[in-house]
């Protein structure tokens, strides 16, 4: 065991496999303590049953979150959930909801995320960039609700209901953002375009543009090789049934390729050189030398 812990944040059920879950494995495998928040219950997802199948928009946020346990179990990580309900898709009804990320107060979802850091107590967090990825709203709110619980995790001042819970403050080493290389994104628009599909219409309701999507290479600083760990990311892709699963729009000599790698931008702290891992350079610090 290396004693370091490894926080992802991420919007909705199913983002931890289908963005980083090579990475989650491949640490786990190593022996980091890997921890996965969910800040949604992914309620507004479009349910793909299975044949013979049906299911009941009630019965969709119990679904999913059988979903990510699986996913979790697969990957070797520890569960933890926000209970926010999912937004929907940037001008959809779904926005209005009272429960839903989109309308929470964003200094209660740092709170909690706060609380969670500090139980927690891990060296690295990833969670998504501040586009969002592909303009998700969810995505979006999450990383700004990470940017300000960040600073907070580790003062004392702050929250300080969370000292009378017996939560002392902690204060990560890294933060990264998940981010999709645009040398990576060329290669699959290319093989859509070949496919005869249009890539300013992707995604299971058409309402993607990935020509937007992506960041030039040379912005980004981690290129984390999580080859060893592919079929772990598809199996954990797999248990999401509801919402795809495991793609089949690729060949499968395809998939591995275009999954071969990770890629990370450092936000905190700034100014990093690029690198081959999220925890170089992070040593592990005792909480009672903290």
């Amino acid at each position: 065991m290396t004693d370091l812990r490894l926080l992802g944040v991420y919007a909705h059920p199913d983002d931890e496999s289908y963005a980083t879950g090579g990475t989650l494995a491949r640490y786990a495998r190593s022996g980091v303590e890997v921890h996965v928040c969910t800040v949604t219950d992914g309620a507004s997802g479009s349910v793909e049953p299975a044949p013979g199948e049906s299911v009941q928009p009630a019965d969709l946020v119990q679904l999913r979150h059988q979903e990510l346990l699986c996913a979790v179990g697969v990957l070797g990580a520890q569960l933890w959930t926000l209970n926010y309900r999912d937004s929907g898709m940037e001008g959809t009804p779904e926005n209005h909801h009272p429960d839903s990320l989109y309308q929470a107060d964003l200094d209660r979802v740092a709170r909690d995320l706060v609380r969670l850091i500090r139980r927690v107590r891990p060296h690295v967090m990833i969670t998504h960039d501040p586009t969002g990825g592909y303009y998700h709203p969810d995505h979006i709110r999450v990383n700004h609700a990470v940017n300000r619980a960040w600073p907070r995790a580790g003062d004392a001042g702050a929250y300080p209901e969370l000292a009378a819970e017996g939560l002392a403050p902690w204060q990560p080493s890294r933060l990264y953002y998940l981010v999709l290389a645009r040398s990576t994104l060329r290669w699959r628009l290319l093989v859509l375009r070949l496919l005869g599909r249009n890539p300013r219409r992707f995604g299971r309701q058409g309402d993607i543009d990935l020509t937007r999507l992506g960041l030039p290479d040379d912005q980004i600083q981690v290129k984390l090789d999580v080859s060893g760990t592919v079929d772990l990311k598809l199996q954990a892709s797999a248990c999401h049934r509801s919402q795809g699963g495991e793609s089949r729009l690729w060949p499968r000599f395809l998939r591995r390729r275009f999954l071969r790698y990770e890629y990370y931008v450092q936000a905190q702290p700034p100014g990093a050189a690029k690198q081959h891992d999220l925890f170089n350079g992070v040593r592990y610090a005792p909480p009672d030398l903290v």
